[in-house]
């Protein structure tokens, strides 16, 4: 016992933060127990058939919540150096990459892509030759350190055919990159950018598609929090806005960031895993929509000041878990009007156009109550709104709690995920995007 305690009060002065694979003895409520106990520890992954845990855990918590395992008679393995050499192997990766000449090449979605590379994409996409005609791009807000938000249009003057001569085309919004780590969403949000563009010209879906809708993609959501991801700590979650906080655990100190996706204004603050804590990963903010992100998106949505065309359907992306999430996430009391005809679509095209298993259903059971989410707020102002949690693929680097009772001394989390992948989870998610658009044409502008 004396050794155990030793060893983790050495831990608790060499790392600032650790990444630990956990798991307990019984089935239990643990988390509600850990979110009031520990308020800055981080969930990064979860079965609770295994009663298994992946946590972040600040350096302040390592001694005590090392206590807190023992007592409900559990064990813990730290796993953060291999984190480390995984993180260090992507950076090197990443500089070798040179931008080509043209904006439709692989490369830009075989990349996950600095915030000046989308910046510069963007840019190449508007005033190429090969892409300019159906390209526009809207400066949407400012972020706190000044990076702007830079929305993409992809736009077509195609002639439309409609039943009923009243309709007007519709509009999509797509965004990535909401969570600073979840690279992958970024990375799928530009290979569904290009997809639309490479394939405008041969494929009937997608000429379909851009017959009737404006797709709009925001691909980095939150530039600040990416950048800082990339550079300071790979697994950063939420922006860079400051806030002063002090708690018994940390004393005085400024707790940078908010998690935007608790900041949303529907809703705002009436679930547990929105946290009021300022240092908290999960932090929602000072009030609703007090982000600069936030509020930009929100403004976007609401005032249609881009589009004459109405939003229609919203496709979050984040990662990861192999889930198609519907609202309303903030309530397990409550369904959406529309969730029955949500659930029925979602289920027919991830059966059919979807290589992996996604499990489809509202957010707050697949998962967990949270409150201040953008598709909670996006439902509010359209019939289609949902989040698809992207699923990394690992080459060598399973999940610890897939091992059932052993220990898997390869594990990792799943944010630290290689380029390859976008590809190959960028296929299934423009697929299903392709087929649910096509559904929403059939039923609206059709039948």
């Amino acid at each position: 016992m004396k050794l155990f305690l030793l060893f983790v009060f050495f831990l608790n002065y060499v790392q600032a933060e650790q990444i630990w694979f956990v798991k307990f003895s019984h089935k239990h409520d643990y988390l509600s127990h850990i979110e009031k106990t520990f308020p800055l520890i981080d969930l990064l992954e979860y079965d609770y058939d295994q009663s298994s845990y992946i946590f972040l855990i600040p350096k302040n918590y390592l001694l005590n919540f090392a206590r807190f395992i023992q007592q409900f008679d559990g064990f813990y393995r730290v796993i953060f150096d291999i984190i480390k050499d995984t993180w260090k192997k992507s950076q090197l990766r990443s500089k070798r990459w040179i931008p080509p000449d043209n904006p439709l090449d692989k490369t830009y979605y075989q990349h996950f892509l600095s915030y000046d590379e989308q910046q510069n994409w963007n840019s190449l996409l508007a005033n190429s030759s090969l892409t300019k005609k159906f390209i526009r791009l809207h400066t949407i807000g400012q972020t706190y350190e000044n990076r702007s938000l830079t929305v993409v249009q992809i736009h077509s003057k195609y002639r439309r055919r409609y039943k009923h001569r009243q309709q007007r085309k519709l509009s999509v919004f797509i965004d990535g990159g909401m969570h600073a780590r979840e690279w992958l969403s970024i990375g799928v949000a530009n290979f569904v950018l290009i997809q639309f563009l490479t394939l405008k010209d041969n494929d009937v879906k997608v000429q379909r598609i851009l017959r009737y809708f404006d797709i709009f993609v925001l691909p980095i959501m939150n530039p600040d929090g990416y950048e800082y991801s990339r550079t300071q700590n790979r697994l950063w979650r939420k922006n860079r806005s400051p806030t002063i906080a002090s708690d018994f655990w940390n004393g005085d100190e400024s707790c940078y960031g908010v998690d935007l996706n608790r900041n949303f204004p529907y809703q705002w603050d009436t679930a547990y895993a929105s946290s009021t804590h300022p240092c908290s990963h999960s932090y929602r903010g000072s009030d609703p929509s007090s982000e600069n992100e936030v509020q930009s998106v929100v403004n976007f949505l609401q005032t249609n000041k881009y589009s004459s065309n109405k939003f229609h359907a919203y496709f979050n992306l984040h990662a990861y878990g192999k889930f198609w999430l519907l609202p309303w996430t903030y309530s397990t009391l409550e369904k959406v009007s529309n969730y029955e005809d949500l659930l029925k679509r979602c289920n027919q095209i991830a059966s059919n156009v979807m290589n992996q298993t996604y499990k489809v259903g509202q957010a707050s059971f697949l998962l967990y109550p949270c409150s201040g989410t953008s598709i909670d707020f996006a439902a509010t102002l359209m019939p289609h709104a949902m989040t698809l949690e992207l699923s990394p693929i690992f080459k060598g680097l399973p999940m610890c709690f897939e091992t059932n009772q052993t220990i898997n001394h390869n594990c990792t989390v799943g944010f630290l995920t290689d380029p390859e992948v976008i590809e190959i989870d960028g296929t299934e998610i423009f697929n299903a995007i392709v087929e649910y658009l096509n559904s929403i044409i059939q039923d609206y502008f059709l039948s």
